[in-house]
């Protein structure tokens, strides 16, 4: 059973209105309305809210009667896009991180020791170019993905 049937099932074994439920869980009547229709689905704290509002299981809530449902994919998808967001902040931190190392490296080379200007000077330009291939890579890496988007 799709989440839109269940939740109209469940309002309507609890004989409420779109408007009724809505109130119970503090969103407007359109959002029902929106599940209902199979138009939207709610967050992971409304599904919480509605299965405590109405004694229902998550289990049952989430994967209905036959285990697969769109509210689970869409659950399995907001996973995997906060693991692709997540990659990408880990990457651009350490792009940051060796930014931020050149230009201490070559502040070092400015104000160090006149035999070592050349060390800070070539570690200050690798962690430079370190960091603008993290970025490039970064870039590439969403360039294709909004790219296999558009495309399919």
């Amino acid at each position: 059973m799709n989440f839109s049937e269940q939740i109209k099932k469940i309002r309507q074994d609890h004989q409420l209105t779109q408007q009724e439920i809505a109130d119970k869980l503090g969103v407007s009547r359109q959002a029902v309305s929106n599940w209902e229709n199979d138009r939207n689905l709610p967050d992971i704290e409304l599904l919480i809210g509605i299965s405590k509002t109405f004694q229902i299981s998550l289990d049952q809530l989430i994967l209905g009667e036959d285990g697969m449902t769109n509210l689970t994919q869409k659950l399995i998808d907001d996973g995997s896009e906060n693991r692709k967001l997540a990659m990408n902040l880990a990457i651009l931190k350490v792009g940051l991180a060796l930014f931020v190392a050149s230009i201490l490296l070559f502040l070092a080379g400015l104000f160090g020791l006149p035999s070592m200007e050349n060390f800070f000077a070539l570690a200050s330009r690798i962690s430079l170019y370190s960091a603008l291939l993290t970025f490039l890579i970064l870039g590439l890496k969403n360039a294709s993905a909004l790219f296999s988007e558009n495309k399919s």
